[in-house]
This record gives structure tokens, sequence and C-alpha cells, in this order.
């Protein structure tokens, strides 16, 4: 078997690509990933080239760089059908889609030659993954692992699915796994509410000889009241399975809608052959999920009268328990074994679950002590006035809760109350009381709070004396040392601020706190649609900002130099002849000085930005960041909003030393409009970042709709006055502020605030995208 020698392959390639003409150093580079292939592959490649290279050059290319690798699955007589599958993939989803083909030989294209329709974790982990977060609320992962189930913190799923015949049927039937998984943590299968336990469960340990726990820690303390423990795990495991489709029908009718082919082929292919004790509980869950009632139970027998009750939407993981109690028997007394679990059941692992929620709850401990300990530092007690009216006393008794020195309380909630069961989600923490002293709580600690309570019923004694105790005991003595203005309080994310009360001509210390946040990426199409949009302009920008690359000036009197300094020259015979020393500094030299400037844009993201403002804003950064980068200046981009003095929020979009990337992107086409506009807290915060750098020029520039306003008594002069003197202090720190505002009424409070020369207002909003870029230039040049 020949191999071809270079001039050969040229030939060859020559030959097939006709009428094209290429020059030899392209058709080099094209041919490169054939060396070394025998001549019988090369002759069917060759072959291949005539029908690829008429369609696309690229798509050619890409086929020639993948040969080697998919000879190492293929046999050449194979490269037909292979290139035939890659064009009708070119020819319907692009030259994207073709590389799928190209890429993955085994998986795209053997796959189905062997008649395999199924589909892997890792093809589809990037867009199963969005859904998992969405559906958790929190990063929810999702790993390959020999069984399916949950610990609450990840899914574990099949490397591959393979049961259905389309590849989207098996898609849909791994977001049916991870949402059933999900709806398993959802309902509270591994939270037994066990206030007392239940007479049934007593007489059951008894009548076994089995210890019953004073509280079930976890499923696995309930299962070993049993003397067959996985026979009870089997039943239960039903149960919730009952409770999850009924579940998911009210949470997400529209996935279980999609997925009723995917029952009806599990039903069909699974069912009908099974000879297993609860076949027919099975049978009762695809009935319940398809909405057909021709498959329930036919004959009331208490077991099947009490299982089909799971299905009703009041039911909790006591009535499954409660099932279990009843089923026992029963189940041990049939002749067959268990049936395996159907595949969006998955299995149990109580353990796992105990695991992962032992370190969430010494995480969420550490973290609130933290965070607590420094709120009590911060607070004073004195701008601390309490307000009957903003915070009554709640009717509802925490009867709990009495005997702890510190004490958490909800607002009053009007209209009916709420069931029992919704009870505990639907309580807000507004604020803590220590020794009598009011701690207004921020989002995040309130976040913290909650979830303790969820898992405990309330704040334990501990974490509010180790609190205390972290904090020293000077609050209790009225002379609690205050942090440092703009001082992160330790490992929250929070910084407390002071703000300027014109009224007093003084600041209300640590009178306001800020949380520092991350925004939320997201896909789509804006960012190549702006692009697109402002193609030609942004083309324009990029040149100009090239220009603006390097500054050079002429620097007069040097000891060397390009030219001669007349000036200088003239100015040296004259003090030669009046007898003086002369000057050596004769020439003048060009000067190339390198940008040395910081810059953070401030973005406005309050209520009402929403709508075309909020558009504008997104597509004034994208140019404005496409265009720095060619400059090279050092920038970043936050995003501001709140609500009242406890929850000014800073929303990170791109850090000043964080690289201009996808994400960023991303985080620039996810900026939504939030709440309101205190300016002091974010513009003192950036103030800080920017003073902590040692660039020549440092600018702080705010993109803003309108006047500084909150829901509370910021507002008017006292919010102005606040504003001005925040960025007073800007300049005092060396900060040069600028504001660039679409509020016609500007005029009447910006020269107060930045001065008369430095702000500038944009009269039409769709200028927005052209000028913010074009101002910077101004700015910096």
């Amino acid at each position: 078997m020949g191999v071809l020698d270079t001039h050969e392959l040229k030939a060859k390639f020559i030959q097939a690509v006709l009428p094209d003409i290429l020059n030899d150093w392209e058709i080099d580079e094209i041919i490169e990933p054939l060396h070394g292939l025998p001549d019988s592959a090369l002759n069917e490649v060759f072959r291949q080239v005539t029908a690829i290279w008429p369609v696309s050059h690229a798509l050619c290319n890409n086929f020639l760089h993948a040969v080697a690798n998919g000879l190492t699955c293929l046999h050449h007589s194979q490269f037909g059908d292979w290139v035939k599958a890659i064009l009708e993939a070119y020819e319907s989803g692009g030259l994207h889609q073709a590389r799928q083909l190209l890429e993955r030989v085994d998986e795209t294209f053997l796959c189905s030659m062997r008649g395999e329709t199924g589909i892997s974790l890792a093809e589809v982990a990037g867009r199963l993954q969005p859904y998992a977060t969405g559906l958790a609320g929190y990063p929810l992962a999702l790993t390959a692992g020999a069984e399916i189930y949950t610990d609450t913190a990840a899914v574990y799923l099949p490397s591959r699915i393979a049961i259905l015949p389309q590849l989207a049927e098996n898609f849909l039937l791994y977001k049916l796994i991870i949402s059933f998984q999900w709806a398993f943590s959802a309902i509270g299968t591994f939270s037994l509410p066990f206030s007392e336990i239940s007479p049934a469960i007593i007489a059951t340990a008894k009548r076994y000889h089995a210890a019953v726990p004073p509280e079930f820690s976890c499923l696995s303390d309930f299962f070993s009241v049993f003397p067959n423990p996985s026979a009870v795990a089997h039943l239960f495991h039903l149960g919730e399975t009952a409770r999850a489709t009924s579940f998911l029908h009210k949470t997400l009718p529209g996935l279980m809608r999609e997925s009723i082919p995917i029952f009806q082929a599990l039903a069909q292919d699974i069912l009908p052959n099974a000879r297993c004790a609860t076949a027919h509980l099975q049978r009762t869950i695809f009935s319940h999920a398809l909405q057909d009632s021709r498959g329930l139970l036919p004959f009331a027998t208490p077991i099947a009268i009490q299982f089909n009750a799971l299905f009703q939407h009041d039911k909790s993981s006591y009535d499954s328990a409660i099932f279990v109690v009843e089923a026992y028997d029963w189940f041990l007394a049939q002749a067959e074994d268990s049936c395996p679990p159907i595949i969006f059941q998955g299995v149990l692992r109580p353990a796992e679950v105990l695991a992962v929620k032992r370190k969430k709850m010494s995480e969420t401990k550490e973290q609130f002590i933290t965070a607590l300990a420094a709120i009590i530092k911060a607070q004073s007690v004195q701008d601390v006035p309490y307000d009957e009216k903003a915070y009554p006393t709640p009717s509802t008794s925490f009867s709990d809760l009495e005997t702890q020195t510190g004490l958490i309380i909800p607002p009053e909630k009007t209209g009916p109350p709420p069931k029992d069961t919704e009870r505990q989600q639907e309580k807000t923490i507004e604020f803590i009381t220590i020794d009598d002293t009011r701690i207004v709580l921020p989002d995040e600690v309130k976040k913290l709070a909650r979830e303790i309570i969820d898992d405990f019923g309330q704040i334990p004694n501990q974490y509010i004396s180790s609190a205390k105790q972290a904090a020293g005991s000077a609050l209790a003595q009225g002379n609690a040392p205050p942090p440092q203005d703009g001082e992160p309080l330790g490992g929250t994310g929070l910084y407390i601020y002071d703000e300027w009360d014109y009224r007093r001509s003084g600041f209300r210390k640590n009178w306001c706190s800020l949380t520092t946040k991350k925004i939320i990426p997201v896909t789509g199409a804006f960012v190549g649609n702006t692009l697109a949009k402002y193609k030609g302009h942004l083309t324009r920008l990029k040149r100009q900002f090239e220009m603006m690359r390097n500054q050079e000036r002429f620097v007069r009197r040097q000891k060397d130099g390009d030219e001669i300094d007349l000036d200088a020259l003239i100015e040296t015979l004259a003090d030669i002849k009046a007898g003086l020393s002369p000057s050596e500094d004769l020439f003048i030299r060009l000067a190339r000085d390198n940008r040395d400037i910081s810059v953070l844009f401030l973005i406005d993201m309050s209520s009402s930005t929403e709508g075309w403002v909020n558009t504008a804003i997104k597509e004034s950064l994208l140019l404005m960041c496409e265009s720095l980068e060619i400059l090279g200046d050092t920038y970043g981009i936050y995003g501001f909003s709140g609500m009242r003095r406890s929850r000014s929020e800073l929303f990170l979009i791109k850090g000043l030393d964080e690289t201009y990337s996808e994400e960023v992107k991303g985080r620039i086409a996810a900026i939504a409009p939030q709440e309101y506009t205190r300016m002091g807290p974010p513009i003192r915060h950036l103030t800080t970042l920017l003073a902590k750098n040692d660039a020549r020029i440092r600018l702080l520039i705010t993109l803003s709709d309108g006047k500084p306003e909150d829901y509370d008594d910021y507002k008017g002069d006292y919010a102005i006055e606040d504003t001005r003197h925040a960025l007073i202090e800007a300049k005092a720190l060396g900060v040069h502020p600028f504001c660039i505002t679409i509020d016609k009424q500007a005029h009447a409070y910006l020269p107060h605030m930045y001065g008369e020369v430095n702000y500038i207002c944009i009269d039409e909003v769709r200028k927005l995208p052209n000028r913010i870029p074009e101002i910077y230039r101004g700015l910096t040049s």
C-alpha cells in the first residue's frame, strides 16, 4: 500500500478542485493533514472532495482536517455515507452543525449507523445546566453517575441515554429525570415533618421490637424501624414519586404535556412485562402522569385508595410514610420481588443527602455568625429609632423563641392567613432584636436566617451568643467600635457606608449597607444583533480610538532630541554675550506617552430605565467595550439599584482587572431594571476601588436617567446633597467624576452635584449608543 509524496498530493488535489485556482501555499496548507495517509484512503478522500468543495471551501477544509481522526473508527469505504450526512447537516444547520459530525464521528455518525439513537450527557450538559439551575434557584450540578439520584446539591445522571428512537426524545428524558429529582427536594421528600411520632409508627416499631429515635435526622432512621429497610425505601419512594408527579403537573404543566410520548413509551415498554409486587402502583403513576384514568387501580383495596390519595396536592412526605406503614405487611406477603424503579425515579440516597445538609448547615452557621457579628459592630443604636408603624408587632406568636436573646420578627401580613403548609415559606425576616436593640438585616443575612429557621424552626441561642461574643461585649455597654467607612463585613459581600445629612452638616455614621453582587450572564441574540446593527459606526469608532492609543507631544529644552529648539538657542547665545553660563538644553524631542487611564462606569439600573432606555444603555456599553479594547485603557462596569438604606445593591458587570469576554458580554445583555436610585453608597464604593488604582487619570462616569431617589427619605435636597458630597469625596481622592444623563430636567440639579462642566445631557435616548464613546474620547484625549 503506497503513500503519496507532496507533489502527487498536490496534483490529485488540483485535479479534484478544478476549475478553482489556488496558490501553492494555499494548497500546501489545505493538504497538510493528509500526509502519511495510505493511497487507498486518499483516493476516496479526493473523490469526496469533489462533492464537498463546490458546496463550501471552509467545510472541505474542515473535512480534510478530520479525515485522520475519522479513519480511527471508519473504513474509507464508509466515507461516502459520512460525507452525505455531513452535507445534509451543513444544508440544514450550517457549518456548526456539520462540524459536530466531523469532530465526534463515533457519537454523531456511527451510532446512527449501528441503529443507536442515544445522546450523551457530555453533549447536552451545556443546555441542561441552565434548566437545572433555573428549577432549583441555585447551581444544581449535573454529574454522570452509575445510578440516578440526587443529594440536593447535584443530580447524578446516566452518561448516555439511548432508550427512545429520537435524539430529541432522549434529550427530553434527561430533562424529565432532572425535573423529578429536583421535585423530590422541592416537595420535602428528604425532610419527614414529624413534630410528633405517629402512633402507627410507634405501634409498628413495638411490633418489630425496634427502637424509635426521638427524632428522624434522615430517611434512614425511618427505614430502620422496619426489619426490611429496602422494602420500606421502595414503598416510600413510590409514594413520593406519586407526589412528585402531581407537583410537576402543577408546577411544570408544559413539560408534563410535552413528556406524554415519553410516559407512553416507558409504560408500554416496561410495565406489560412486569411481574413484580408493585407493578400496579407503577401503572398508577403512569396513569396520573398521562392524566388517563383508565390505568388507575380498578379495585378499591385500602392500599389502592391510600396510594391514589397521595396524588392530592395537600399531601406531604408524612402521608407517604403512613402509606408505608399500611402497605408494608401487604408488600412482604407478595410472592414477587419489588419492581425496578422507573428511570425518572432513580433511587433514594438518604446518607448522601444528610451529608450535604450537614455541610451546608455548617457553612450557613459560620456565615450567619460572621455577618451578624459584623453588623452588631456596625450598628449605631441612636441612628435607628424604632418605627412602630413600619414594623408593627405581629399577632403571630413565636413561643419557641421567647427565651432567646435574639428574636426574628416577620412583617405583618394583610389578607387571609396562609395555609399551615405554606406559612413557613411566606414569612419574610425583616430585623432581629438583641438585648432590646433592633438590628436591621441586609438581604443576604435575611436569606441565611431564613435557611436556619427552615432547618431548626428558630435561630438557635448558640448562634446569637456566638455572634455577640465575636462582636465583643461592647455593644451591651454602648461603646461598640464602628467599622471604618467602606469596610467589608466579613465574608458576606456587604459594606457599610456613612451618608451625608446636609441638615446637620455631618454624616450619619454607618448608615447604609451596600451589597455587591454578580449579574448572571445570559445568552441570546442581543449581543450579535447589536454589533451587526452598529457595524459601520463601530468600525469608525475603533479607527478613532486606534489613533488615540499613543499621545504625542513636543518636549522643549532637552539635552538631546530630533530638532534644535530655536528659542533655547537664542537664549543661550544671549547668555554667552552677557557672560553667563549657557544652558545645554538646546533640543526638541518628540515624546510618545502611553495612556495611563483607569475608568469605572456606574450604570443606573433603577426601574425607570425599563424599556428602550435599558436597551440603549446596553447597546452603548457594548460599543464602549469594543472600542476600549482597541484603546487599552483599564476599565470596569458596575450597575446600581436598591431599596432603602439597608439594601443598596451594586452589580458587577466587568471588574477593573477582568478580561472582556463572552461572559462579560452576557452580563451586559442581562442588565435589567431593578428598583430605586440611591447614588451615594455606590459612588463611595467605586471611589474606594479607583483610589486604590495608581493610574495617572482616574475617571468615574455615571450613566443615569434621573435624579437620585430611594423609597425612604432619600429624596429631594437630601438625596442631591448626599450625592454631591460623595462626588466631592471622590475628587479629594483624585477621582474625576462625570455624568451622562438623558433626564431633560438635569440642568436643574446636575450643575450643583457635578459642577458646570462635568456632565452632559443627551436629549434623545436613541443617540446614547453613538454619543457615549464620543464623550469618552473627548474626556480622555
